[in-house]
Protein backbone atom coordinates (compact mmCIF):
# COMPACT_ATOMS: atom_id res chain seq x y z
CA UNK A 1 0.00 0.00 0.00
CA UNK A 2 1.27 3.31 -0.89
CA UNK A 3 2.55 5.68 2.02
CA UNK A 4 2.04 8.84 -0.16
CA UNK A 5 -1.03 10.39 1.31
CA UNK A 6 -1.90 13.31 3.70
CA UNK A 7 0.70 15.74 3.56
CA UNK A 8 3.11 16.27 6.23
CA UNK A 9 4.96 20.17 6.77
CA UNK A 10 6.58 20.55 9.69
CA UNK A 11 9.21 23.90 9.92
CA UNK A 12 11.19 24.42 13.31
CA UNK A 13 13.01 27.41 14.01
CA UNK A 14 14.29 28.31 18.00
CA UNK A 15 11.19 27.57 20.31
CA UNK A 16 8.38 27.93 17.40
CA UNK A 17 6.96 25.24 15.47
CA UNK A 18 4.54 25.11 12.49
CA UNK A 19 2.78 22.59 10.85
CA UNK A 20 0.18 22.24 7.64
CA UNK A 21 -2.46 20.93 10.19
CA UNK A 22 -2.78 24.57 11.35
CA UNK A 23 -1.30 26.86 9.23
CA UNK A 24 -1.43 27.05 5.07
CA UNK A 25 2.40 26.75 4.34
CA UNK A 26 4.37 26.71 1.09
CA UNK A 27 8.08 26.37 0.65
CA UNK A 28 10.81 25.81 -2.71
CA UNK A 29 13.93 24.35 -1.79
CA UNK A 30 16.69 24.15 -4.10
CA UNK A 31 19.75 22.00 -3.60
CA UNK A 32 23.02 21.69 -6.34
CA UNK A 33 26.53 20.29 -5.62
CA UNK A 34 28.54 23.33 -5.66
CA UNK A 35 29.85 25.11 -2.84
CA UNK A 36 27.28 28.50 -3.70
CA UNK A 37 24.87 28.65 -0.65
CA UNK A 38 21.49 28.12 -2.03
CA UNK A 39 18.19 30.54 -0.91
CA UNK A 40 15.03 28.45 -0.09
CA UNK A 41 11.87 30.47 0.52
CA UNK A 42 9.08 29.10 3.05
CA UNK A 43 5.88 31.34 3.18
CA UNK A 44 3.32 31.15 6.49
CA UNK A 45 0.05 32.76 6.00
CA UNK A 46 -1.69 34.05 8.72
CA UNK A 47 0.76 34.49 11.35
CA UNK A 48 -0.16 36.31 15.06
CA UNK A 49 2.30 39.61 15.25
CA UNK A 50 3.42 37.89 18.48
CA UNK A 51 4.96 34.89 16.69
CA UNK A 52 6.46 37.02 13.22
CA UNK A 53 8.49 39.05 16.42
CA UNK A 54 9.70 36.46 17.54
CA UNK A 55 11.31 34.96 13.86
CA UNK A 56 15.06 35.59 14.21
CA UNK A 57 17.57 36.40 11.52
CA UNK A 58 20.41 33.97 11.81
CA UNK A 59 18.07 31.22 13.69
CA UNK A 60 18.43 27.98 12.59
CA UNK A 61 15.56 26.65 10.60
CA UNK A 62 14.49 23.01 9.47
CA UNK A 63 11.84 21.76 7.12
CA UNK A 64 10.39 17.87 7.51
CA UNK A 65 8.23 17.17 4.84
CA UNK A 66 6.76 14.33 2.98
CA UNK A 67 3.73 12.29 4.26
CA UNK A 68 2.29 11.82 7.81
CA UNK A 69 3.91 7.48 7.36
CA UNK A 70 6.98 8.61 5.60
CA UNK A 71 8.79 12.30 6.32
CA UNK A 72 12.12 13.00 6.47
CA UNK A 73 14.56 16.33 6.61
CA UNK A 74 14.64 18.50 3.28
CA UNK A 75 16.24 21.26 4.25
CA UNK A 76 18.51 22.84 7.48
CA UNK A 77 19.99 25.87 7.35
CA UNK A 78 19.35 29.37 8.75
CA UNK A 79 16.94 32.74 8.22
CA UNK A 80 18.34 35.07 6.46
CA UNK A 81 15.53 37.68 6.17
CA UNK A 82 12.12 37.65 6.96
CA UNK A 83 9.20 39.58 5.71
CA UNK A 84 5.54 40.10 5.79
CA UNK A 85 2.86 41.48 3.32
CA UNK A 86 -0.94 41.49 2.97
CA UNK A 87 -1.63 38.79 -0.27
CA UNK A 88 -5.13 38.94 -0.97
CA UNK A 89 -7.35 38.19 2.50
CA UNK A 90 -4.38 36.98 3.39
CA UNK A 91 -1.00 37.89 5.30
CA UNK A 92 1.65 36.59 3.93
CA UNK A 93 5.31 35.98 6.19
CA UNK A 94 7.99 34.77 3.47
CA UNK A 95 11.48 33.33 5.56
CA UNK A 96 14.62 33.30 3.36
CA UNK A 97 16.75 30.56 4.19
CA UNK A 98 20.26 30.06 3.14
CA UNK A 99 21.25 26.33 3.52
CA UNK A 100 24.77 26.34 4.94
CA UNK A 101 26.26 27.73 8.67
CA UNK A 102 27.65 31.07 8.93
CA UNK A 103 30.94 31.69 6.87
CA UNK A 104 32.54 34.14 4.78
CA UNK A 105 32.31 33.16 1.53
CA UNK A 106 34.03 36.15 -0.03
CA UNK A 107 37.37 35.57 2.15
CA UNK A 108 40.21 35.98 0.83
CA UNK A 109 44.10 34.37 1.45
CA UNK A 110 47.64 34.72 0.13
CA UNK A 111 49.50 31.51 1.22
CA UNK A 112 52.09 29.72 -0.93
CA UNK A 113 52.43 25.75 -0.15
CA UNK A 114 56.22 25.00 -0.53
CA UNK A 115 57.73 21.91 -1.95
CA UNK A 116 55.83 18.74 -2.96
CA UNK A 117 52.49 19.03 -1.58
CA UNK A 118 48.81 16.37 -2.21
CA UNK A 119 45.38 18.23 -3.04
CA UNK A 120 44.19 16.61 0.27
CA UNK A 121 46.43 18.67 2.83
CA UNK A 122 45.17 21.97 1.19
CA UNK A 123 42.28 21.34 1.05
CA UNK A 124 41.69 20.31 5.04
CA UNK A 125 44.16 24.10 5.74
CA UNK A 126 41.76 26.20 3.34
CA UNK A 127 38.40 24.43 4.60
CA UNK A 128 40.12 25.13 8.23
CA UNK A 129 40.69 28.60 7.25
CA UNK A 130 37.41 29.54 6.01
CA UNK A 131 35.83 27.45 8.83
CA UNK A 132 34.04 24.89 6.72
CA UNK A 133 32.80 21.68 8.56
CA UNK A 134 33.63 18.57 6.90
CA UNK A 135 31.44 15.66 6.85
CA UNK A 136 33.20 13.70 4.12
CA UNK A 137 36.51 14.13 2.24
CA UNK A 138 37.21 11.58 -0.10
CA UNK A 139 38.71 12.55 -3.56
CA UNK A 140 38.85 10.30 -6.62
CA UNK A 141 42.53 11.41 -7.94
CA UNK A 142 44.63 12.90 -4.53
CA UNK A 143 46.61 15.41 -7.29
CA UNK A 144 50.23 15.89 -5.82
CA UNK A 145 51.40 19.49 -6.95
CA UNK A 146 55.24 18.62 -7.29
CA UNK A 147 56.11 22.39 -7.48
CA UNK A 148 54.37 23.86 -4.55
CA UNK A 149 51.03 25.58 -4.49
CA UNK A 150 49.87 29.42 -4.20
CA UNK A 151 46.65 30.67 -2.81
CA UNK A 152 45.74 34.43 -3.53
CA UNK A 153 42.15 35.54 -3.53
CA UNK A 154 38.99 33.91 -2.53
CA UNK A 155 39.54 30.50 -0.45
CA UNK A 156 35.81 29.13 -1.13
CA UNK A 157 36.71 29.35 -5.35
CA UNK A 158 40.17 27.39 -4.79
CA UNK A 159 38.68 24.38 -3.20
CA UNK A 160 36.18 24.53 -5.66
CA UNK A 161 38.83 24.27 -8.12
CA UNK A 162 41.35 22.01 -6.05
CA UNK A 163 38.04 19.62 -5.62
CA UNK A 164 37.51 19.77 -10.02
CA UNK A 165 41.10 18.98 -10.59
CA UNK A 166 40.76 15.99 -8.48
CA UNK A 167 37.48 14.62 -10.11
CA UNK A 168 35.32 15.68 -7.13
CA UNK A 169 32.41 17.55 -6.15
CA UNK A 170 32.39 20.03 -3.49
CA UNK A 171 28.85 21.21 -2.21
CA UNK A 172 26.83 21.93 1.12
CA UNK A 173 24.07 20.41 2.09
CA UNK A 174 21.78 20.67 5.27
CA UNK A 175 24.69 22.61 6.90
CA UNK A 176 27.66 19.63 5.81
CA UNK A 177 30.24 20.01 3.38
CA UNK A 178 30.78 17.40 1.32
CA UNK A 179 33.95 16.82 -0.97
CA UNK A 180 34.11 13.54 -3.01
CA UNK A 181 33.60 11.90 -5.89
CA UNK A 182 30.75 12.80 -8.33
CA UNK A 183 29.48 9.65 -8.76
CA UNK A 184 29.04 8.74 -5.14
CA UNK A 185 26.48 9.82 -2.61
CA UNK A 186 23.93 8.12 -0.02
CA UNK A 187 22.73 5.04 -0.68
CA UNK A 188 19.25 5.27 0.52
CA UNK A 189 18.42 1.93 -1.11
CA UNK A 190 14.94 3.98 -2.82
CA UNK A 191 13.74 2.95 -6.12
CA UNK A 192 11.94 5.45 -7.30
CA UNK A 193 9.33 4.14 -10.05
CA UNK A 194 5.43 4.87 -11.14
CA UNK A 195 4.32 3.23 -7.54
CA UNK A 196 6.46 4.86 -5.03
CA UNK A 197 5.76 8.55 -6.71
CA UNK A 198 7.25 8.67 -9.77
CA UNK A 199 5.81 11.58 -12.32
CA UNK A 200 5.91 10.94 -16.11
CA UNK A 201 8.87 9.62 -17.87
CA UNK A 202 12.37 10.55 -17.19
CA UNK A 203 13.76 12.48 -20.02
CA UNK A 204 17.51 11.45 -20.84
CA UNK A 205 20.47 14.71 -20.97
CA UNK A 206 23.90 15.05 -21.46
CA UNK A 207 26.05 17.63 -20.14
CA UNK A 208 29.39 18.92 -19.84
CA UNK A 209 31.60 20.05 -17.06
CA UNK A 210 35.65 20.70 -16.79
CA UNK A 211 35.52 18.88 -20.25
CA UNK A 212 34.06 15.41 -18.59
CA UNK A 213 30.56 14.05 -20.36
CA UNK A 214 27.90 13.72 -18.02
CA UNK A 215 25.26 11.71 -18.61
CA UNK A 216 21.86 11.09 -16.87
CA UNK A 217 17.92 11.74 -16.64
CA UNK A 218 15.78 14.46 -15.02
CA UNK A 219 12.91 13.52 -13.51
CA UNK A 220 9.93 14.50 -11.31
CA UNK A 221 8.10 12.86 -8.34
CA UNK A 222 5.76 13.45 -5.28
CA UNK A 223 7.38 14.98 -2.52
CA UNK A 224 10.16 12.52 -1.58
CA UNK A 225 12.72 13.70 1.38
CA UNK A 226 15.32 11.51 0.36
CA UNK A 227 15.91 13.07 -2.85
CA UNK A 228 18.75 15.22 -2.33
CA UNK A 229 22.38 16.13 -3.65
CA UNK A 230 24.34 13.19 -3.52
CA UNK A 231 21.42 10.28 -3.11
CA UNK A 232 21.82 7.35 -4.73
CA UNK A 233 18.43 6.05 -6.36
CA UNK A 234 17.13 3.27 -8.62
CA UNK A 235 15.06 4.98 -10.84
CA UNK A 236 12.57 2.17 -12.73
CA UNK A 237 9.85 3.57 -15.39
CA UNK A 238 9.56 2.21 -19.08
CA UNK A 239 12.45 4.45 -20.60
CA UNK A 240 15.11 3.11 -18.00
CA UNK A 241 15.88 1.20 -15.52
CA UNK A 242 18.88 2.83 -13.81
CA UNK A 243 20.94 3.65 -10.74
CA UNK A 244 21.75 7.14 -10.95
CA UNK A 245 23.45 9.36 -8.40
CA UNK A 246 21.29 12.85 -7.64
CA UNK A 247 23.22 16.14 -8.74
CA UNK A 248 20.57 18.70 -8.28
CA UNK A 249 16.63 20.11 -7.74
CA UNK A 250 14.60 21.02 -5.96
CA UNK A 251 11.73 20.91 -3.71
CA UNK A 252 8.57 22.20 -4.30
CA UNK A 253 4.89 23.24 -1.85
CA UNK A 254 2.43 25.67 -3.89
CA UNK A 255 -0.88 25.56 -3.72
CA UNK A 256 -1.94 21.74 -4.81
CA UNK A 257 1.35 21.27 -6.17
CA UNK A 258 4.09 19.16 -3.73
CA UNK A 259 6.78 17.79 -5.86
CA UNK A 260 10.40 17.01 -6.18
CA UNK A 261 12.63 17.60 -9.51
CA UNK A 262 16.13 16.68 -10.06
CA UNK A 263 18.66 15.81 -12.57
CA UNK A 264 20.71 12.72 -11.44
CA UNK A 265 23.60 11.44 -13.59
CA UNK A 266 24.08 7.76 -14.15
Amino acid sequence: MSKLFKRYIEVVTGNLEFNNTDLDIEFEVPFDDDLEPNISEITIYNLSESTRNKLKRGEIITINAGYVEDKGLILSGRINSISTAPLGADRATVIKVLDTYPFNSKKTLKRSYKGKIKADAIIKDLTKALGLKVAVLKLPKNKVYEKGFSVSGEIFKKIQDIANDCGASAYISRQQTYIRPITEGDNHKFILGPDTGLVGSPEYFESERKGIVMKGYKAKSLLQHRMNTGAIIQLQSIVTKSTVRVKKGKHICKGSSFYTEVEAIL
